[in-house]
């Protein structure tokens, strides 16, 4: 694979073989419409940077070592239509523990799932959604576990014609979350809309990776990311809005928002969207910033102290979302979790 110094016509850098790895730095459109990758690498023994179209390169998931002998297998839940919302909340067993849940919504049915996680070790949660022609879900998260706790989240869900799904995801426990949501957008005009906030702090890792198959015609997409990270934490977002072919008139978008608060903290975002099918819209944008001088300096002259204003705009994001959720009982378990109640 040539890698180059620019986008679609820059001098060929060097030729890399299959397999090699590589670290994602940033992203663009190129003009012949493709995503281009900026990446590192390392060639001769030293390191190297350079462009490469994303269809060529492949964005692994993160591969996580699981005990399965001794992991305790948690009762299956199995939902089907609901009048009223509802709720679980895990919290695991043992040293290793996993959980399936299987929504199933019928024709031009509605269901609303509440799920909190609460383990203090290391748990395993699997969600498969099947919506059936009209079908609407929404499937509401909170993760708060317990220090050096690890949560590996894994939704699996597909959409027949004008059927929706409604994800919001809240990750705010202290321990480590990889989270891995494939959708397959089957028949026409269905949808699906993805909001996430989370907050980072000490060492705890935020993996990320939310994939968008459209597959129908005239099918919808949204993923909204916003969160902030201090202290040593670590945080990595990948999004991949995919329009196969046959998916003509179809719209995906992504966005994403990270707020710095700290020297020692690592993001990285890696917005993917690929494209075999014409007359499609396809966006996705970041914004990674860190609070200015100037702000800090207007919201002390109204008495408000760095940490206050840090932990103010940390909160942001989760605010945002806390007004999508529509549930006290719910709520009130994230400010509880924040340590207070809204800003």
């Amino acid at each position: 694979v040539r890698i180059r110094k620019k986008p679609v016509a820059g001098t060929v850098v060097c030729q890399l073989m299959k397999n090699t790895d590589v670290t994602v730095k940033s992203s663009k459109k190129g003009s012949d419409g493709y995503i281009w990758y900026k990446i590192s690498f390392k060639y001769g023994g030293k390191k190297k940077t350079g462009y490469v179209r994303s269809d060529l390169l492949k964005v692994n998931e993160t591969k996580l070592p699981w005990d399965m002998e001794h992991t305790t297998v948690l009762p299956e839940e199995n939902v089907a239509v609901k009048e009223e919302p509802v709720h679980f909340s895990v919290q695991g067993e043992g040293e290793y523990s996993s959980k399936k849940f299987n929504i199933h919504a019928a024709k031009d049915e509605q269901i609303t799932v509440y799920m909190d996680y609460t383990p203090e070790n290391k748990l395993a949660v699997y969600t498969s959604l099947t919506l059936e022609e009209g079908a609407h879900v929404r499937l509401i998260q909170l993760q708060h576990s317990a220090e050096n706790s690890l949560v590996y989240n894994t939704i699996q869900g597909s959409c027949e014609k004008n059927a929706r799904i409604e994800l919001i995801q809240v990750y705010l426990g202290k321990g480590d979350i990889y989270s891995d949501t494939t959708i397959a957008l089957n028949g026409d005009r269905s949808g699906f809309k993805s909001d996430i906030g989370y907050i980072g702090e000490h060492t705890h890792v935020i993996d990320m990776n939310e994939v968008v198959n459209h597959l129908g015609r005239c099918t919808e997409s949204e993923i909204n990311v916003q969160g902030s990270l201090r202290d040593g934490a670590k945080k990595i977002f990948r999004g991949t809005i995919d329009f196969k072919t046959g998916a003509s008139d179809s719209v995906g978008n992504e966005q994403e928002t990270v707020l710095m608060l700290g020297e020692d903290v690592e993001n990285k975002t890696v917005p993917v969207i690929l494209c075999s099918e014409e007359n499609v819209v396809g966006n996705h944008g970041a914004t990674i910033g860190e609070l200015d001088e100037d702000t800090l300096f207007y919201l002390a002259s109204r008495g408000i102290s760095r940490e206050q204003a840090e932990n103010m705009m940390a909160r942001a994001g989760i605010e945002r979302l806390k007004s999508l959720i529509a549930d006290e009982a719910f709520t009130a378990m994230i400010d509880e979790e924040l340590g207070g109640n809204s800003i």
